[in-house]
């Protein structure tokens, strides 16, 4: 699937998922980024996408894997009582289903200790040398068979069937050309796709299908990109242009507008005849077998086929030279199946019906998979499903045999590894020391001009996962783990085609060295770019890490020990021998200017927190654009004669937080005015957490007014829709709130009138005694002032 990109406000583009996730990898992309892709209804942050935040490292399956079953131990489901007062009635119905959050901390012996307990099934399989030759494909090879595919389906046919007589002909070439290198390699120096999409928009007589169609996939804005779509699709009707491009809309319009809506069965009729269309009329020949089936199967297709995979194959199996493609398919549709019969609960949940269904649909699929391998052993798609028929019906050795053969067809097949990941997960066939090795595998290899020996990292992110550790603890530091990610790192940063990665390279590995308590090592690599990481690579790690080049500058400096030791009395909750410590270290003359900033950093927020534990008010807003006290993530305000600040904010909206932790249990109170929006729509509000990136690691509460007037408060889980909104009466003028967090509930006030009562029974907040809070709120498109003022929390003590 294919991602519209936004970093800070600014539209980067399209990018597909692999992509994403080797930018995300390399520092030059934050879980804070937003993208939009195929069925989203609105924008969500990179981690959400990824399904991989470093916070809570990933533990299942992904789309494609999801028969897996859920992680051994208690689930708990989070239930919500709302309570809207002004006239309203209690409503309990309809919001228990609000939230799920599985979160059980694990003792700090958990991370010292061996690989699950010395279990090593798996192992030896894991531990088998990763098949790399030269003849084996890598990404790249991949992208460009995609790249020859979309330019003969949309730059040929433009060229063949488009309008050339006409003003705007050669901006539309480049618009098409553009949107192709966006996605999948090209030419570096063409135009924004998006700048020529808005030009070309904008010209009345422009109705070109194949125009509208470029325009329409590369805006970031859903509505707008759906109401493209649409007039795409009707100029398709009576022109020339070939089948694909209208299934390309068809299908990606049935996505956005999403499985349940109404209009999803016509799309999907329309889509099936243009797939059959494109078959006949030379838009599909047998050489795109593997690019038609990745689409389908792994891409932006894989919801189309979902719904109606019997018909795309009967229709593929109407055309006996693509049989290839139909086995493939088969396999793919039987593994659903599969786990439709099974179902996604524990195994004790499973009726008997439930496993005779589930092992004759993986009998299938293993019979088509098998047979599509043995037409063309060298194509990747086949084996690397087979990993998951392995994983359902077999065990390692034999998911190790079919991963084997899926990267000989190409080494950094993303899925593939995935697959053979989650299938060495102990509660598969593998145990975290099988896991291990994988990884140690994969940095084997020495292919760091692919994503490939960044795998160990996955690899160590899925046992942390397991183990369920608090946000912020990591195991990098452990004897089995550090000498292995040293090699990844360094392997990285000398690989040539690596070269206009090396900030994020030096960022990432200096933040995991100071994680993993290799604090000399997080030195030299700072001092390697000036100490001056990307500010993505210190977020999302389950702590605050935005001092991390003054906190690693002042543990290595000439005051090493005592900052340990004032840093250890700080975990530990011991206040007063903190400030003391770093009161006595502020006095001493400083060869070292970072560890001086640092310690000014420090010590306000020490003191903060000594205030608030002796059940005093402070002031929750930043004292000036200096105030060591806060990160503002580059936001500029503007501190006013009154105390008030007012942050301006485009598309990406506001986060600012304090680095004062503020306990649980919280009470807020104070007051936001709009002082401009440039449609009319607003938010403002509470982050509450380690909010140190917009990832759904965090909570926030948010008061809003839509693009059509509708006023609403929420509670979510960082900026998504995961969350409970209802309606609230919002001013013109300035607008009161309180929000109280206390022994896990939720009560707010908008005007003084209590709109959200959030009562939560058998599940934990994410919120420890770390939490810190911030002001935020995403914008939609819009830009946006907000003033805040007499924001002000106090801890809220047990009675």
């Amino acid at each position: 699937m294919d991602y519209h990109l936004n970093s800070r406000g600014q539209y980067i583009g399209v990018f597909s998922i692999d992509e994403l996730r080797r930018r995300h990898a390399a520092g030059e992309l934050s879980g804070d980024d937003l993208v939009l892709g195929e069925g989203m209804t609105e924008w969500k942050p990179l981690d959400a996408v990824l399904g991989e935040t470093v916070m809570q490292p990933r533990g299942g399956l992904d789309r494609e894997e999801r028969g897996s079953s859920p992680k051994p131990g208690k689930r708990r489901v989070l239930v919500l009582v709302i309570a809207i007062f002004g006239g309203l009635m209690l409503l309990a119905l309809g919001f228990s289903g609000f939230m799920v959050f599985r979160y059980v901390q694990k003792t700090r012996e958990s991370i010292g200790g061996a690989s699950l307990i010395g279990s090593t099934r798996g192992l030896a399989a894991a531990s088998k040398p990763i098949p790399v030759s030269e003849t084996t494909l890598t990404r790249e090879t991949v992208l460009k068979r995609a790249r020859e595919f979309r330019l003969r389906q949309y730059l040929e046919g433009y060229r063949k069937h488009g309008r050339h007589d006409v003003p705007w002909d050669d901006d539309a070439a480049k618009l098409i050309e553009a949107w192709i290198a966006v996605n999948y390699g090209g030419p570096t120096n063409l135009p924004s796709p998006t700048e020529l999409a808005e030009k070309l928009i904008a010209i009345p007589e422009c109705r070109d299908a194949l125009i509208l169609t470029a325009a329409a996939a590369v805006t970031p804005d859903l509505h707008e990109r759906i109401r493209r779509f649409e007039r795409a699709l009707a100029a398709y009707t009576g022109s020339a242009y070939g089948a694909y491009p209208r299934f390309f809309v068809a299908v990606q319009l049935g996505n956005d507008l999403g499985s349940k809506a109404p209009r999803t069965p016509e799309l999907d009729a329309t889509a099936l005849d243009q797939f059959k269309q494109g078959f006949e009329d030379g838009s599909f020949t047998p050489a795109d077998e593997e690019e038609i089936a990745y689409i389908l199967a792994e891409d932006w297709g894989s919801r189309f086929f979902d719904r109606n995979n019997s018909a795309v194959i009967q229709i593929v199996l109407g055309h006996p030279e693509y049989k290839w493609l139909a086995l493939t398919l088969q396999g793919a549709m039987e593994i659903e199946e599969a786990w439709k019969a099974r179902g996604s609960g524990w195994a004790n949940t499973v009726t008997a019906e439930g496993w005779k269904g589930f092992e004759d649909h993986l009998v299938k699929a293993r019979a088509a998979l098998t047979q599509a391998w043995k037409l063309h052993p060298q194509r990747p798609l086949a084996p690397c499903h087979m990993i998951t028929v392995a994983m359902g019906d077999s065990d390692a050795n034999e998911m190790r045999v079919w991963f084997d053969r899926a990267i000989e067809g190409q080494l950094d097949l993303q899925s593939a590894w995935n697959r053979m990941q989650t299938g060495l997960l102990p509660r598969w066939h593998g145990s975290h020391a099988a896991l291990l090795a994988l990884g140690v595998r994969a940095v084997d290899t020495g292919r760091f001009d692919t994503d490939v020996p960044r795998q160990l990292f996955e690899c160590v992110r899925m046992i942390e996962g397991d183990l369920e550790l608090a946000p912020g603890e990591h195991i990098y530091g452990r004897a089995d783990v550090w000498p292995h990610l040293k090699s990844m790192y360094e392997g990285y940063l000398v690989e040539p085609s690596q070269a206009q990665y090396k900030l994020g390279w030096h960022s990432v590995y200096a933040v995991v060295a100071y994680l993993a308590g290799r604090y000399d090592t997080a030195r030299s690599q700072l001092e390697a770019i000036d100490w001056q990481p990307t500010r993505r690579s210190l977020t999302q790690w389950g702590k605050d890490l935005s001092l991390l080049p003054l906190q690693v500058a002042a543990i290595t400096g000439e005051y090493g020990e005592q900052v340990l030791r004032a840093e250890s009395n700080y975990a530990r909750g011991d206040l007063s021998k903190a400030i003391k410590t770093y009161k006595d270290l502020r006095a001493k003359p400083h060869s070292d200017d970072r560890t001086k900033r640092f310690i000014e950093a420090r010590l306000p927020a020490l003191e903060q927190e000594f205030r608030l534990a002796k059940g005093e008010w402070i002031d929750l807003l930043p004292a000036d654009q200096q105030d060591p006290s806060w990160e503002l993530f580059g936001h500029t305000i503007r501190k006013l004669a009154d105390g008030a600040i007012e942050i301006e904010a485009g598309p990406g909206g506001h986060a600012i937080y304090c680095r004062t932790r503020i306990g649980p249990d919280f009470e807020v109170t104070g007051e936001f005015e709009v002082v401009r929006s440039s449609t009319g729509a607003f938010q403002a509000g509470l982050m509450m957490g380690i909010p140190d990136d917009p990832s759904p690691g965090w909570y926030s509460f948010r008061i809003m007014r839509n693009s059509s007037g509708g006023d609403t408060a929420s509670f979510s889980r960082g900026w998504t829709r995961q969350e409970l909104a209802m309606p609230a009466k919002l001013k013109d003028g300035p607008n009161a709130f309180r929000f109280t967090m206390q022994q896990r509930r939720v009560n707010a006030w908008v005007n003084d009138i209590l709109i959200l009562r959030v009562a939560e029974e058998q599940e934990r907040f994410l919120l420890k005694d770390n939490c810190m809070l911030g002001l935020g709120a995403y914008n939609d498109r819009n830009e946006t002032v907000i003033r805040y003022r007499n924001v002000r929390v106090r801890r809220i003590t047990s009675d």
